[in-house]
């Protein structure tokens, strides 16, 4: 019998070219990865993946003269979406592996978990299974220019740092490996390694220890709830303008999801506050605003205030003085602000929208699956395509039911029974009306008046094209 070799610890970096901004309700173009092991070489093959439309979305025409991915490209190099979904689910699925990209926790996980929620694979298991983590180079870069900037160039507009991935690259005189424009996904890839490369040879220590923080594990022994403690919070949340830099104070975790730890936004005055509850207005006023959501499965980067010097302070134009008396104002009034904020949480009831075909692929967030669900979800990737019967699979969760008859309908039209097809249509026309063809066709010929490359005015002629012949209108 062969034993397969146990694969090393190794990064995977990947990176999306979307046809939109929405994870939610957008869907990929284009997907691109590269390994490398632990000391950034490169260890295999870069890996392009195109994905085809399904005939139930319709690109945002903005996105699309971004990257100038043409529809022409995607119907000749794609695969349907439950083939692209299964071939990034196995790349990602390789033990040890830390899956990593420049804004990839905030933007193209969240692409894979809708990916994978839509095609019947566990939006989650992928980055935690199998001793596997994730990692964010555009949070790695914002704490090194917060802390150590030395020996990196900072891109700026009017003194406020830029942590746009090309202009970095362009300052540091990093050049694309792949020969290619930005917003092509294995170009982007290239730079991010670059990057990487770049902070761990000019900030070793600090590169270490954000590696080494990335674990949620490693965060929560820092986090002592049975203690008032002040940290610093680095978040794109603070704006570039104010260094993306406050403080926070934990109060305890989210009642319904333990990876999220409540705290007290410092940058806020607890005077303010604490007048709101005198007043009784904790209803009336947006309480929320004082309050900070540090999810610990998103790499939050949450530090001692000593981590700061006076260097660091000037150079940031830190409140320090600010936030430490704000800080003794909470602690002296600790326990009466947490039960406020834990008894408003406790009593915040949450809309249950009802599910239905035009929403359930907005609903990944509503529950999780349950393991006899995802024990099914593998059965549908086992039968043969031609013959999935929706009758077959009956789930606990009627999210699933109807998402298998959307992930029929999307990947396999020709397997529909005249019901089902009738069914689809109907669904079909009510998404694409003639109000819909009309703002989509202005949207287009107002973007077809601006100045345009050449390249950008064909995808858009393409795109004009594609939808005259394929929905007929």
């Amino acid at each position: 019998m062969l034993i397969k070799k146990k694969s090393k610890f190794n990064f995977l970096f990947y990176d999306y070219e979307t046809f939109g901004l929405n994870p939610i309700k957008d869907r990929i173009a284009q997907f691109a990865c590269i390994r490398t092991n632990i000391n950034l070489k490169i260890i295999g093959k870069p890996i392009i993946l195109y994905c085809k439309l399904s005939n139930d979305y319709l690109p945002d025409p903005k996105s699309m003269i971004i990257h100038n991915i043409s529809l022409d490209l995607i119907n000749l190099k794609g695969q349907t979406e439950c083939e692209f979904a299964s071939n990034i689910n196995k790349i990602f699925s390789l033990p040890n592996t830390c899956i990593l990209g420049y804004n990839n926790i905030n933007f193209d996980d969240e692409f894979s978990r809708f990916l994978f929620y839509r095609n019947f694979y566990d939006p989650y298991s992928w980055f935690w299974k199998n001793n596997n983590s994730r990692w964010d180079i555009l949070s790695l870069v914002r704490a090194c220019y917060v802390l150590r900037p030395d020996g990196i160039n900072w891109p700026k507009k009017n003194n406020i740092p830029i942590f746009n991935l090309e202009k970095i690259a362009s300052l540091n005189n990093i050049k694309n490996l792949y020969n290619k424009n930005a917003h092509d996904a294995l170009s982007d890839v290239y730079t991010t390694i670059s990057i990487t490369k770049l902070i761990k040879k000019k900030q070793p220590l600090l590169y270490k220890y954000f590696l080494k923080y990335r674990n949620k594990k490693e965060l929560i022994k820092k986090i002592d709830l049975s203690k008032i403690q002040i940290f610093i919070h680095i978040s794109s949340i603070y704006k570039n303008k104010n260094n993306n830099i406050s403080c926070i104070t934990p109060l305890f975790w989210h009642p319904k999801n333990k990876n999220i730890l409540i705290s007290f936004n410092l940058i806020n005055n607890v005077y303010d506050f604490l007048q709101i509850i005198k007043n009784k207005q904790i209803y009336k006023k947006n309480i929320f605003s004082y309050i900070q959501f540090i999810n610990l499965n998103k790499f939050p980067l949450i530090l001692s205030l000593n981590i700061l010097k006076k260097q660091d302070l000037k150079r940031l134009k830190f409140k320090i003085i600010f936030y430490i008396k704000n800080f003794f104002i909470l602690k002296k009034n600790f326990f009466k602000i947490k039960k406020i904020i834990k008894y408003i949480f406790l009593n915040f009831k949450q809309k249950n929208e009802e599910t239905n075909i035009y929403n359930v692929d907005e609903q990944l967030y509503k529950n999780f699956f349950s393991n006899e669900d995802l024990f099914k979800f593998k059965k549908i990737h086992n039968k043969k395509k031609t013959i999935i019967n929706l009758n077959e699979f009956i789930f606990k969760d009627i999210r699933a039911n109807i998402l298998l008859f959307k992930y029929k309908a999307r990947n396999f039209p020709f397997t529909l029974s005249k019901i089902e097809k009738k069914t689809w249509n109907i669904y079909i026309k009510n998404i694409f009306n003639k109000k819909f063809f009309n703002n989509y066709n202005y949207k287009i010929k107002k973007l077809l008046q601006k100045e345009l490359y050449n390249k950008q005015i064909l995808v858009l002629k393409n795109l004009l094209k594609y939808i005259k012949n394929f929905f007929k209108f």
